[in-house]
């Protein structure tokens, strides 16, 4: 090897160690960040986790307890925060329990109540409340509230509300789109063919 690339290669490693030297500090200090980042994230996760198992744990000695009265769920969903997917999920168990004392409108009010920040379940809760609409003799406003939607259940529900209003035609062109999303022989599609049979039409 050449002297000049000797001496080269020497400047190169002093003016590494030159700037290790002065930046020791600040090398520290963000490996420490990191390592603190990495060790928050990991703490947040399993925060997270433990709060999950302690609301279904929550959940599900609520729903056992209550045995579907409505007033030991009305009584227990302070357990629950409102805005969890449990604390919903406990909110939907009373709707069904107020549906069953033969109380749909403070079911509606129930679910309408519920904070879903999951559009998955905001989409259940909305079928729900059509449902209830078109149970409770209010099928314009099922149509209203589920007139966009593309699911089956929103569907079907949308159907059945047509039905209510006098519209068989409409009714059959809806529960024809909720069998083009459900699986042949599927309980559910039975369901809805059995309606569309009600109101005249074929699948």
């Amino acid at each position: 090897m050449a002297m000049d690339e000797l001496l080269n290669e020497h400047e190169q490693g002093e003016r590494v160690r030159s700037w290790l030297q002065k930046n020791a500090g600040s090398l520290i200090g963000g490996v420490a960040v990191g390592i603190a980042i990495i060790s928050g994230w990991q703490w947040w996760g399993n925060r997270q986790h433990g709060q999950q198992m302690h609301d279904a744990e929550q959940y599900e000695a609520l729903v056992s307890e209550a045995n579907n009265d409505v007033g030991k769920l009305s009584a227990g969903l302070g357990k629950l925060k409102a805005d969890s997917m449990y604390g919903a999920l406990a909110r939907m168990q009373l709707a069904k329990a107020q549906v069953d004392a033969g109380k749909p409108q403070d079911a509606l009010a129930t679910l309408r109540a519920i904070q879903a920040g999951d559009s998955g379940l905001a989409d259940v809760i909305n079928v729900r409340i059509g449902r209830l609409l078109v149970e409770t003799g209010k099928p314009a406003d099922a149509v209203t509230l589920l007139g966009k939607a593309t699911s089956s259940g929103a569907l079907e529900v949308v159907g059945d509300a047509q039905a209510k209003l006098g519209k068989p035609q409409d009714a059959q062109a809806t529960y024809k789109r909720a069998l083009t999303t459900l699986e042949v022989g599927s309980p559910e599609r039975t369901i809805v063919e059995l309606k569309l049979a009600d109101v005249g039409g074929a699948p």
